[in-house]
């Protein structure tokens, strides 16, 4: 008996399968999602609700490197968007579906509560100066934190965890040290930046790639409070 009512069950939503939507047109929806501040890409959960009876519902992930999004919805369609991602406050939309649509662009907002933020900041080889391709970056996060007086950030820095431990570690240090004093002649208060260096102690790849070790040399920003 529970096999035949489970063959019926599969037969019934066939049918209604089939009988969905028939003339329904779909087209590819694109955008990216990033911090407002920064405009550094963010990995969000982006969820979509069709209205007005949310008959159309679907989450969809941004990718981590690029922050962009692709996914198919209906033409001529309503929806509510609500994106989510950890540290930052959470965005929802509602947007009308046509052809002639632009990407979204999401901007996100921080809310403190560890937020870590990836910042593109190059130095010279193996030194702790900062290159001045870096400069547009750091000044981000300078107009950042003023927009947010009360907002405290931790540096951390990390190297490629090849070589001595011991001069990754005070590399490290040096780098975030430079960046700090980078943002305190910009008038940032020295008590609103902590330092935290890492080395080589948490690498984000242990590939014998290039790309590997620049990925693991890097600096980023902890949001600590935002009031």
């Amino acid at each position: 008996m529970l096999k035949l009512f489970l063959i019926s069950v599969l037969f019934y939503l066939c049918i209604l399968q089939s009988q969905a939507q028939p003339n329904a047109n779909w087209i590819v929806l694109e955008g990216k999602v990033s911090n407002k501040n920064l405009g550094t890409p963010l990995s969000a959960t982006i969820i979509l609700e069709s209205l007005p009876y949310g008959a159309d519902n679907r989450v969809f992930q941004s990718d981590a490197n690029s922050g962009e999004f692709s996914f198919r919805v209906e033409d001529q369609k309503r929806y509510k968007v609500k994106v989510k991602a950890k540290g930052y406050i959470e965005i929802l939309e509602e947007i009308v579906i046509h052809s002639d649509l632009q990407p979204l662009h999401f901007e996100m907002i921080p809310n403190g509560g560890g937020t870590l933020l990836s910042l593109n900041i190059n130095f010279d080889q193996a030194k702790a100066n900062i290159l001045e391709d870096s400069y547009h970056e750091l000044d981000k996060l300078v107009k950042m934190l003023n927009d947010y007086p009360g907002m405290e950030i931790q540096l951390e820095g990390h190297t490629d965890f090849r070589g001595s431990a011991n001069a990754n570690l005070r590399l490290s240090e040096r780098r975030v040290q430079s960046v700090k004093k980078y943002l305190i002649e910009e008038g940032i208060s020295s008590k609103r930046i902590k330092t935290k260096a890492f080395g080589g102690s948490e690498p984000i790849s242990r590939e014998n790639t290039e790309e590997a070790k620049l990925m693991n040399r890097r600096v980023q920003a902890r949001i600590l409070k935002t009031e």
